[in-house]
């Protein structure tokens, strides 16, 4: 044992006062401030970009939406995220190749919810119109090259310049436009923001934000929410906005189901001719809004036309007659080019898809033998919007055998669409086999819309599969599709709350928060799980639900072992809210303030003994100082031996009251030592120093302990506290 001898001085004796951080709710002050904005414009539950997510947002009192921006074929500026409109809509294409009269006839809302039958993409106009009557602010996402410009245009008119914050590609027009002159939104990370950082932006008027994206723990959420933000972007806005308030603004409205999509295009039988001639030599825009046109058409004479010409090749003859359909022709004279024969190809398979007539199905199945994959995409789509149970065979051919990733994506849509039992193990076998991640996740949301509860297993297994960002898609159409297959989808995403995957856990939650009351009786018996993950999840679903039936096993849950489950049972009782839920959580505020009690009596004894021997080590290094004399290696030695000797006396008066343990120091062992070693007073002291810093490290271990405990019995109070305000206040 090596003994350190201190520095000539003094050692000040050190009261340690007792202070225990508190963790609590964003303040009041700081709240008032935030505003929330939605990730893509959606809560956990809707379609992003789409105004029933707007809406209900803005209903729950989201001050903030997100929005991405593209530009279609014919000009019109809409919102969507990715380039295609595959992921979120029931189409398929390029949004820069689609004009906005067809995407509008695609269904944007069913893909997340049925309660979203009929959404269809907005316009870029209409989310300004939105943002400008419910007074949101709008994070506008410019995602592609050369519509900067026509953004702002439009942004101008609708006089909310002031009222956007620029994000992507339109944020290089600020410095060039003098006219923007509201505040410029920097984004900063939240775990390193620094007060003069925050404090140098705000001085330059511009706001600061920060991201919260792939979670809705409500702890981590908080610890992020750093003083000085202006702005929070997040992917769980309704976890945020119920963090900083104890209830939403408003209920959201109920919301009345779209009506079906159609388009204000019309045609008549007489036109049949220039139709045709429209979709054959047309220009590639005219074409396609002939073809839009002939669907309006009785079945009967706009089918066998449009079924002759499945096979169309470009004629050898150059002459183009005139077409006369001025309401949607601009110009009378024609294009000196005839179209490629596949685009006409794909127009008239769109057609008759469009017609939705059963007629068509056996020639749109034989085109498919030579059919390229462009053209296999468009006859899949309009055999999955004729839905004749005649295309099955075909299609499941096509989704587990066909090369191109693509069609096997709009297989297994079209398959879902179709709806029939029949598809089911077909479907399964893809999304087990199939290495892409777009058909795994175009499997699982057939097998959702198909309904059948002989999936389960396998859409859990997809759902529980992390596999990085690739996979996150199709994990979400998992979770969407277990919740829409009954009891056994039930069953497969609450046993899913204990898995140790953070996603799998989040998107079962949030799945069976979509599902509702028939899940209550599973999340109630899951808060006696054996995991304490699932115990926690299955409190928060519960408090998010709001079914007043998990009101006493909340309760209970209250006394669980864990602490986090302990908070989340709090924060549900509270979102659930009955006079039982105000009882049982005042009750636990009087346990934990009893407890504390008890800790802090245990804390001050602890630090009383801390300075009697801090006070002993001054002492006896004052000691060393006044004899100054060596310290022999061997005297060392010898008396390290007679400390071990003493080890089992030490360990028997740990639970001894503090005089005793200070008599026993001070009287014992102390004491035997230097009746022992007296003619060596400086071996002595520096002995007796080593075994009162010995124990003076083991007190301060217990101080912290306590404190440890201390701080989480804190937080679970706080949970508590906070519940029971929030049912005061409402």
């Amino acid at each position: 044992m090596k003994v350190i001898y201190k520095l000539p001085y003094i050692i000040p004796i050190i009261i340690l006062i007792f202070i225990v951080p508190v963790s609590v709710a964003i303040p009041v002050e700081l709240s008032h401030d935030i505003v929330i904005i939605a990730r893509h414009g959606s809560l956990e539950d809707t379609p992003e970009n789409t105004i029933a997510a707007f809406e209900k947002t803005a209903d729950i009192g989201i001050r903030g939406l997100e929005v991405d921006v593209r530009q279609t074929r014919d000009g019109k500026l809409i919102l969507m995220h990715d380039d295609t409109i595959d992921r979120t809509t029931d189409g398929k294409g390029y949004v820069n190749q689609l004009p906005y009269e067809e995407i509008k006839l695609y269904d944007a809302g069913s893909w997340k919810s049925e309660a979203f039958a009929g959404e269809r993409v907005p316009l870029l106009s209409e989310a300004l119109q939105f943002a400008k009557e419910r007074k949101v602010k709008l994070i506008i996402n410019v995602k592609e090259h050369g519509i900067e410009q026509k953004t702002l245009s439009l942004i101008k008119e609708f006089d909310m310049i002031n009222h956007v914050y620029f994000s992507g590609r339109l944020e290089s027009l600020r410095n060039k436009d003098i006219d923007i002159k509201g505040a410029q939104l920097v984004f900063l990370p939240s775990d390193e923001p620094t007060n003069d950082l925050i404090n140098l932006i705000h001085e330059r008027r511009n706001h600061v934000g920060t991201r919260l994206f792939g979670t809705d723990d409500r702890d981590k959420m908080k610890k992020k929410m750093f003083k000085g933000v202006d702005i929070i972007l997040t992917d769980y806005p309704s976890v945020a906005i119920d963090l900083m308030h104890f209830r939403t603004i408003n209920q959201p409205k109920k919301r009345e189901p779209r009506k079906k999509l159609e388009s204000n295009i019309a045609g008549n039988t007489a036109q049949i001719g220039a139709l045709i001639d429209a979709i054959t030599y047309g220009s590639p825009d005219e074409s396609r809004i002939a073809a839009l046109v002939f669907s309006t058409l009785p079945a009967g004479v706009a089918v066998p036309p449009l079924v002759e010409r499945l096979d169309y090749k470009k004629p050898l003859n150059r002459f183009i007659p005139k077409i006369n359909i001025p309401f949607f022709f601009k110009k009378d004279d024609m294009h000196e080019n005839l179209l490629q024969a596949a685009l006409v190809q794909k127009n008239i398979v769109w057609a008759l898809g469009l017609i939705k007539n059963k007629s068509a199905v056996g020639p749109l199945i034989k085109r498919l033998e030579t059919a390229d994959s462009d053209l296999k995409r468009e006859i899949i789509l309009a055999l999955k919007m004729i839905g004749n149970k005649q295309a099955i065979p075909v299609l499941k051919k096509l989704l587990l055998k066909d090369e191109n990733p693509y069609v096997r994506f709009d297989a297994a849509r079209a398959l879902g669409s179709i709806d029939n039992a029949d598809s089911v193990f077909t479907l399964i076998r893809a999304m087990k086999t199939d290495k892409n991640w777009l058909v795994k996740g175009g499997c699982a949301g057939a097998l959702g819309e198909i309904g059948d509860n002989r999936t389960a297993n396998a859409l859990k297994t997809l759902l529980n599969t992390d596999a990085g960002e690739d996979a996150s898609w199709a994990r979400d159409r998992a979770a969407w599709a277990l919740s829409k297959i009954g009891t056994s989808g039930i069953e497969a995403l609450v046993s899913s709350l204990g898995s140790n995957g953070t996603g799998t856990r989040r998107r079962a939650s949030w799945a069976l928060i979509d599902i509702g009351d028939p899940a209550v009786p599973y999340l109630i018996s899951t808060l006696k799980d054996i995991s304490s993950l699932a115990r926690k999840r299955a409190a928060m679903v519960l408090g998010w639900i709001g079914n007043k039936k998990a009101v006493l096993p909340l309760s209970w849950a209250l006394t669980d072992n864990n602490q986090e489950v302990k908070k989340m049972a709090a924060w549900a009782l509270g979102k659930i809210g009955e006079d039982k839920a105000v009882t049982a959580l005042e009750h636990t505020v009087d346990d934990y303030n009893k407890i504390d009690e008890k800790i802090n009596n245990e804390i001050a004894i602890l630090n009383e003994q801390l300075q009697v021997l801090e006070a002993q080590i001054t002492v006896l290094e004052n000691e060393i100082i006044l004899q100054e004399f060596p310290v022999l290696e061997d005297q060392i030695s010898a008396i390290e031996e007679e400390i071990m000797l003493q080890e089992s006396s030490i360990a028997e008066t740990q639970s001894e009251t503090a005089d005793d343990r200070e008599y026993y120091y001070n009287n014992a062992l102390f004491k035997k030592i230097k009746e022992k070693w007296d003619f060596r007073p400086v071996v002595l002291a520096a002995t007796m120093i080593e075994a009162a810093e010995t124990e003076k490290d083991k007190v301060e271990t217990s101080i912290k302990e306590l404190k440890k405990v201390h701080h989480k019995n804190n937080d679970i109070k706080e949970y508590a506290r906070e519940a029971i305000q929030r049912l005061h206040y409402n």
